[in-house]
Parts: structure tokens; C-alpha cells; sequence
């Protein structure tokens, strides 16, 4: 594979870094497993986030024979349900930290790439519309000290539009309560839907259910607003591989200049907060009379 494609495209801008995610519909089988390896090996992404990978402990390193990247960050589940997996190859990649949210579910790392900071939180939501979940990931995220570009990826098991992400079946989707809870932590942590974003009308989905004839966008990638306004910031959908899954993938280009300290963003919720607008227009009026 050609590495050059990692130089720098644009001006004053850093490497680009490759990230992709898959729900592999699960490779405790080593057979399917390398043939995933193999597929994957021919993607150009530097980080490959795995979702439903079925391992545990004891097949690690079978795990990393199979794989023949650099490392693997795992987070198990058991040998037929759950776990993910984070695929890294070439060394260009640090990993500052690596923490496991929710066992077998979630997982975050804090990377350095290039001297860029990237913090990727890789996601596999339980389908049962237990909003405990994402309560956790979201919290136990939220809060670090660093300061880096952060994205969130995997299968979320819910859509954010019953309109654009959803066809067949039952007009909302059956994991409506954890729907409702996506969409507010993006509006309360200004979090962006990049392939939304960059294809507002687009009717694509990740998931395809044959038996129920239905299709759904459950992979997707999820940005802060600083990700989201560098040079490069592009997600795509394409075909999987021995899975019911698509694969999704995200590429960033950091600018090279340092950053600042960031600008501040109202929370749209408070405006329906009787109590808080009366405050808001009482301090007005104050600062108003005052001079200020």
C-alpha cells in the first residue's frame, strides 16, 4: 500500500489521519476472522474500530498472529455476544491512554499522531434501548483535562432520524428512548454527524435486516465542533465484508497551528427554561442600566 497519501494535502496542515469502523458480526472463528484481517489490511485507515468482535482473553494472541498490524486494544466480551477491538498498524500511532468504559461495550484511547491529539471513543450499543449506556459513555467521556480532537464511532443501535436513516418497518425506530437521548447529547455537547453534515438529503443506510426487509444508518461517526471545522473532516459509507454491516470511515486533517481556547456555545435547551430567560433579561437590563 502507498503511505504517501498521508502527506499533508493542505498548507499549514497536518498528516491525515485515517480512521475506520466495522460491526464485524463476530470473529471468535479464526477462519473468518483472518479473512476480515485480510480484507481490512487493504484499507488505508491507520485506526480500524471493531464492534461485535466476540473475543476474550484467552485467544489474544491468536488475535495479533491473525492480524499482523502493530497492536490491538481489546475490550472483550464473550466468546458469542459483544466486545470490541481497536486495530492499529504502522507506528505512527502513540497511545497516551486506553480505558474500557463499559465492559465489552465502549472503550476510549487518547492517541498522538503526527504531534496531533485525537481522543476516539469506540462505540457498541446494546439493542435494547437501556439509555444507562450512553449515559455512561457520555459522562464518563466528558470532563478529561486534555486537550485534543474528539470523535465518537461504532454501531449505535438506534438512528438519529426516523425519516432520513430509517426504511421499512415500523416508522420510528424501536429504540426510540435511547434515539431521543443521542439526539439531545449532541445538541448539549455540540456534536456533529459528519456524514450528515456533509449529505444533509442522502437516504444510505449501514444495516440491512432481510427477514424484516428493513434498512438503517446505525454507524456513523460523531465529532466536537473543533473536529468538525478542520481542513478535512469527510466520513464514507461503503460495502462490508461477511457481515450485515457496512463499513464506515473518517478522514482528518489537523491544521498545524495551535489551538485555542475555543469559543462558547449556548445550550439551545435553556431557552425553554422559564426561569432561566427571566434571569437572563433581569442581568441584561442590570448591565444595560449600568453602563456595562
Amino acid at each position: 500500500m502507498d503511505r504517501t497519501a498521508r502527506t499533508s494535502e493542505v498548507s499549514g496542515s497536518a498528516p491525515l489521519l485515517r480512521v475506520g469502523s466495522f460491526n464485524a458480526n463476530g470473529l471468535g472463528d479464526r477462519s473468518k476472522r483472518r479473512e476480515v484481517f485480510k480484507w481490512l489490511h487493504r484499507k488505508e485507515d491507520e485506526i480500524i474500530l471493531l464492534q461485535e468482535t466476540h473475543s476474550i482473553s484467552d485467544t489474544e494472541e491468536n488475535w495479533l498472529q491473525d492480524w499482523e498490524g502493530t497492536r490491538i486494544l481489546f475490550n472483550h466480551g464473550a466468546s458469542n455476544a459483544r466486545g470490541t477491538a481497536v486495530l492499529i498498524r504502522g507506528n505512527d500511532v502513540t497511545i497516551d491512554k486506553h480505558v474500557n468504559l463499559v465492559e465489552g461495550r465502549s472503550s476510549l484511547i487518547e492517541i498522538t499522531y503526527e504531534g496531533t491529539k485525537y481522543c476516539l471513543v469506540n462505540v457498541y450499543a446494546p439493542n435494547n434501548d437501556d439509555t444507562s449506556f450512553l449515559e455512561t459513555v457520555f459522562q464518563d467521556s466528558s470532563g478529561r483535562q486534555r486537550d485534543d480532537f474528539v470523535l465518537f464511532a461504532g454501531d449505535w443501535n438506534t438512528v438519529l432520524s426516523n425519516f432520513l436513516d430509517k426504511s421499512g418497518g415500523q416508522s420510528n425506530h424501536s429504540n426510540r428512548r435511547c434515539q431521543i437521548l443521542l439526539n439531545n447529547f449532541l445538541a448539549d455537547l455540540g456534536l456533529h454527524d459528519v456524514y450528515r453534515q456533509e449529505n444533509p438529503d442522502s437516504k444510505v443506510f449501514t444495516h440491512y435486516n432481510k427477514r424484516c426487509k428493513t434498512g438503517t444508518r446505525l454507524d456513523f461517526f460523531l465529532v466536537d465542533t473543533c473536529t468538525m471545522n478542520l481542513p478535512t473532516c469527510t466520513s464514507k459509507i461503503s460495502h462490508g465484508f461477511r457481515s450485515d454491516h457496512s463499513y464506515v470511515s473518517l478522514t482528518l486533517q489537523a491544521n498545524t497551528l495551535s489551538r485555542g481556547r475555543g469559543y462558547w456555545k449556548l445550550n439551545n435547551s435553556h431557552l425553554n427554561d422559564e426561569a432561566f430567560c427571566n434571569d437572563i433579561k433581569i442581568n441584561y437590563r442590570r448591565n444595560t442600566e449600568s453602563g456595562l
